[in-house]
């Protein structure tokens, strides 16, 4: 069935994901004949799907068309580092990780479309998918949980112990090693944990630090017009920040370190940031109906059980669950379900 109406934007925003993936493959080299009919199947099956793949397959060759001569060398020198760093590895995204360093030199290739946030992770050191929660534990005892479609770098040498957040959502408890300092690198800071458990995530306006243990001082980048500011956040606080601003301190929340458990803890939780949190979790579009979206949730629901938690919201909340389309869920008041028959 092609999306229709309101549906069309998150249909190929879910396309976009899934060809990106199917490219990868392709990339990489080693697809079986079985995969190459599933990919087949995928892409001729549904319009939303040969657009994605065209999409794809138009940024990989923008790439290759516009590079002047040293940004190509450039990029050679980067794509080789990156092999270098990952031999003895499993060759995870094989060229597309390799595509997506070069994207670092051709930024404005990508102002028009979705594909960085969804290519750029794939080049880093640890990287999760969708739905996927993953626990590191690097050299030093440090403790690192990624939450859905996040991604990492990491960069320890004789001096320090640098991590980078390329996406998503991170928690972490540091080890001890008193010879290197520890940083954390975001898009807007770098924070520096004081023998700490901490937890920093992406916002749609900058970030948020949540500190469980110990201390975290934030630095900000600052930009052109603000210069960076400094601040100490310690346990029991969370504060969001930005490349020039730092906000007001609160309460540290319990589900900003829940969800490396596998639960999304709700205390007197809006129903619509209930939803927003584990739509993060789970392919497709789970939407609300304004009518309920300011109802609270209070307890402890399955991140990995769509159907479950959606049961438990029906059971605790006077709202219905909808299957829209197989990718698209809406919940809605109760009342306003029985009253039209079109939805039974």
């Amino acid at each position: 069935m092609e999306p229709t109406g309101c549906s069309e934007k998150a249909a190929k925003r879910l396309a976009l994901a899934e060809a990106a993936e199917w490219f990868a493959e392709w990339q990489a080299g080693d697809l079986s004949a079985a995969k190459r009919q599933r990919w087949q199947t995928w892409r001729d099956t549904n319009g939303t799907h040969r657009w994605a793949w065209q999409q794809v397959e138009g940024v990989s060759r923008r790439f290759t068309d516009t590079l002047g001569e040293d940004e190509r060398q450039t990029a050679d020198r980067v794509i080789s580092l990156a092999r270098h760093r990952r031999r003895g590895r499993r060759h995870l995204l094989g060229g597309l990780a390799s595509l997506a360093l070069v994207a670092v030199l051709t930024t404005a290739l990508w102002q028009n479309t979705p594909l960085p946030r969804l290519v750029l992770p794939w080049g880093a050191d640890y990287h999760t998918g969708t739905g996927e929660i993953a626990r590191i534990v690097l050299e030093d005892g440090t403790q690192v949980w990624l939450s859905s479609a996040s991604a990492l770098n990491v960069d320890y040498d004789h001096h320090q112990r640098r991590l980078s957040l390329v996406a998503g959502e991170v928690l972490i408890a540091t080890g001890d090693d008193a010879e290197r300092p520890f940083y954390l690198d975001t898009r807007h800071a770098r924070l520096t944990p004081l023998g700490t458990r901490f937890s920093v995530s992406e916002q749609e306006s900058g970030e948020l630090l949540a500190v469980f243990d110990g201390a975290v001082a934030i630095h900000t980048l600052g930009n052109a017009k603000h210069a960076g500011r400094h601040q100490v956040i310690h346990a029991g606080k969370q504060i969001h920040f930005a490349v020039d601003q730092i906000g007001e301190l609160t309460p540290a929340e319990g589900r900003r370190e829940a969800w490396a458990n596998g639960i999304l803890l709700a205390e007197r939780m809006p129903l619509k940031t209930f939803a927003a949190e584990l739509d993060r979790h789970h392919r497709g579009r789970l939407d609300v109906d304004p009518a309920v979206a300011d109802l609270t949730l209070l307890g402890a629901f399955p991140l990995n059980d769509l159907n479950r938690t959606l049961d438990m919201i029906e059971t605790t909340l006077p709202v219905k669950v909808r299957q829209v389309m197989p990718w698209w869920i809406k919940i809605e008041a109760e009342d306003a379900i029985e009253a039209d028959p079109s939805h039974k």
